[in-house]
This record gives C-alpha cells, structure tokens and sequence, in this order.
C-alpha cells in the first residue's frame, strides 16, 4: 500500500463520526450545549424597538428523558405573575396559577411573553424534534456557517414550528440564528444567539434575541443570569405535583 493511500485512509479514520451526515452533526450541535438537569435564572424583556414594554423574572430546571426535555418554571417578577408555575412536558404545556389547583393546559405556541413561546423557552436542542432535511454552508458576516434545514418529525405536529432554518458556526459548532416557520410556510420569528459563556464544559449562548417574522422591531430578550447544574427528583415533573411543589431559587 503506497503512503498517499495510506495517509488517505489515516485522515479519513480522524474525520468526526457527526460531521459524515446531517443528523449526526445536528446531534453534535445538540450534545455541546446540553446539560443533564440543568437550572437557571431567566429575565423575558419584550421590546417594541429599543423601549421596554414587559419584563418577567423567571426561575426553570430541566430535565433530560429519551422522549424529549421536561422543564419546570417558577415566576418570581413583577407581583403581577408572581406564584405562577408551569410545567412543560415536551409538546405539552400545564400552567398554574397562584391560589388555584387544577393546571390549564396550553400550547408550545401560546405567548409567554413578547415574541417568546412556551417552546422557546424549553428548547435545549433540535435532534429530538426536527429532521435535518437538508445542509449547506454560508459566509455569515465572514463566519463560515452550516446552514440546517430542519422539518418536523412524523408525530410531531405539534412541534411549537413545523419547519426551522438554522445556522450554526463552523468553528465550535455554536448556533448563531434561526428562521422558525409555521405549517403555512409563513416566517414566524427570527432568532439570535450571543453572549456564550462557559457551563462546565459546554458554551451556552446566554442571550436569545427573538423578533417576530413580520415587524421585525417587536422583539424580545432572553436573557440568563445564571445556569447550573441542579437535579430535581422524577415527581416534580408532574402535572399532579404543581399545586404541591414550592419552587427555591435555583443554587
């Protein structure tokens, strides 16, 4: 065997199981910025152009299981939403409001604040619910991109978008922006990640910039004080629990 054969075969063998296919890098892009139960303090400001309308103060713990993230918020600010909990289990959306006992059910879509949806909220990744239908590349403000065509899964209509277009920096695989569309095909909302700070060993983007599909200068800021690590026990992921469950600040 001649060495430029052999040489071949050697960089071939170093080539990164994720970067052979679309799923496979897409699940990457997924395992650099997931934490197993995670917490964290979140602030939702929602902006009509550069002034401030709202402002809700947010504690959330996750929790990773096979069928996809179980996620936990508590409201904390302003006095207004203050008391509320909801739980989010995958498509499915229970809130609870102070002073009440039986959680309403809503929709990943369903307004959190501003531009924000329940479902942007809970989404650590994009594997568990989106098919990588097509990948490309593209020089975004001279950073070499991977550009994802993501489409729901089979069972999953009720995917808070049935369609994204992501991308993703090449160098770290850091998301940078996204294009979530409706079942019409319609631009729903455009999405910004900055601010990626280190976790452990992950970046997590600590700032999300969310904009609606039409009028671009609504828009609305997530932004995260703080993310940790902080595991909270199977019964607190249920519906049945909500009423029962008093939310400390995570640590």
């Amino acid at each position: 065997m001649n060495r430029l054969l052999i040489g071949a075969l050697l960089a071939l063998s170093l080539v990164p199981a994720w970067a052979e296919d679309a799923p496979a890098l897409l699940a990457e892009v997924d395992a650099r910025r997931s934490i197993p139960d995670m917490d964290f303090e979140l602030v939702i400001t929602s902006y009509q152009g550069d002034k401030a309308l709202d402002t809700n103060s947010l504690w959330g713990w996750v929790k990773a299981v096979p069928e996809g993230n179980k996620t936990l918020l508590a409201f904390v600010e302003p006095g207004t939403v203050k008391g509320r909990k909801m739980l989010m289990d995958g498509p499915t959306v229970y809130l609870l409001f102070p002073k009440t006992r039986n959680p309403i059910r809503l929709s990943p879509l369903q307004v959190l604040l501003g531009q924000s949806s329940n479902g942007d909220v809970a989404r650590t990744g994009f594997a568990q619910q989106y098919d990588a239908a097509g990948l490309g590349t593209e020089l975004v403000d001279g950073t070499d991109c991977w550009v994802f065509d993501l489409k729901a899964k089979a069972g999953q209509q009720n995917s808070t978008y049935q369609r994204v277009k992501l991308w993703v920096e090449k160098a770290g695989l850091k998301p940078r922006a996204a294009d979530f569309f409706g079942s019409g095909g319609t631009l729903l909302k455009h999405a910004v990640y900055a601010d990626y700070r280190a976790v452990g060993d992950k970046s997590l983007a600590f700032k999300l910039d969310i904009s609606d599909g039409t009028d671009p200068t609504k828009h609305t800021v997530l932004q995260y004080r703080r993310v940790g690590r902080q595991a909270l026990g199977d019964a607190s992921f249920r519906r049945d629990y909500l009423e029962a469950w008093q939310p400390e600040a995570p640590r």
